[in-house]
């Protein structure tokens, strides 16, 4: 309900008739809001609604501590790609924690900054944060489709099938969450943003636009070799979750170009009176 009061009573919401993208703030705040609360209901309530055993499983669902591995049906990508990042220049638990700091802290900052600054030459007064809220809505859509996604696979994370886990901390095998790795939360987050940003800048006509292109590509790279090195993703985790993100980050922008579904329409011309008559 705050978004919406906000979106609906904020002057900036307005696109003037020149601005390439515009909100439409019902729409937007609903989609929003439902977006948040389908992450953050499922994140909190995990520890109930996460299936107990793995659905998607390959290898014996085992317990997950030293020594219960089952390496031996794994499919051959997401094996090269384990066995040569799984603690790969920093410890597992070292990028753990730094991809989460990454992913949710300092590239929404960026993103924002993006979203902010690269609003292109046709842009009106507000552009700025009308460009921020598409961003924030292509990541809450991409956000609440991976968590549907998570539930229903239920695919247990790298540590636990091969044995690396512990029964504690973040690593702790007891813990839903151990069997909810596909796709991967963290790159389909990051990915949303990057795309979503670039995408905006280049409906807008940004000068900006290429560069966000390659910055949202590093983006995703880096969140995907951060959480496989952290053995928590394998690569078709994190490349599913990259896929999702970047449907989103272009789909949503794509509505909100002018005349579209969550866009309002251009006046660009003085209302005119016609007469008509028979003589």
């Amino acid at each position: 309900m705050i978004v919406a009061f906000v979106l609906a009573a904020a002057s900036w919401s307005d696109a003037g008739p020149n601005d390439k993208v515009a909100l439409r703030p019902a729409a937007d705040a609903a989609i929003v809001g439902i977006g948040i609360a389908g992450w953050v209901v499922p994140e909190l309530l995990k520890q109930h609604f996460a299936p107990a055993r793995c659905n998607l499983c390959d290898g014996d669902d085992n317990s997950g501590l030293p020594g219960t591995g089952s390496p031996g049906s794994l499919n051959g990508v997401d094996a090269f790609f384990h066995d040569q990042l799984s603690g790969w220049l920093v410890s597992r638990k070292t990028a753990d924690t730094v991809s989460s700091i990454w992913a949710f802290a300092l590239l929404p900052a960026g993103a924002i900054a993006g979203a902010l600054s690269a609003t292109g030459p046709h842009a009106s007064d507000g552009a700025g944060l009308r460009a921020v809220v598409i961003v924030a809505e292509s990541a809450a859509v991409s956000s609440v489709l991976v968590q549907a996604v998570k539930f229903a696979a239920a695919r247990k994370r790298p540590f636990v099938r091969y044995g690396h886990g512990e029964e504690s901390g973040a690593y702790d095998v007891n813990d839903r969450d151990s069997h909810v790795g596909y796709p991967s939360g963290h790159i389909s987050f990051a990915t949303s943003l990057g795309i979503s940003v670039a995408m905006t800048a280049t409906l807008e006509k940004s000068p900006a636009a290429p560069w966000l292109w390659g910055a949202a590509a590093a983006m995703s790279v880096t969140t995907a070799t951060l959480r496989m090195m952290a053995e928590k993703h394998y690569f078709t985790d994190v490349a599913t979750g990259a896929a999702l993100g970047a449907a989103c980050g272009v789909v949503i922008p794509l509505l909100h170009k002018r005349g579209n579904a969550l866009s309002v329409s251009a006046q660009t011309s003085a209302p005119m009176v016609g007469f008509a008559g028979a003589f």
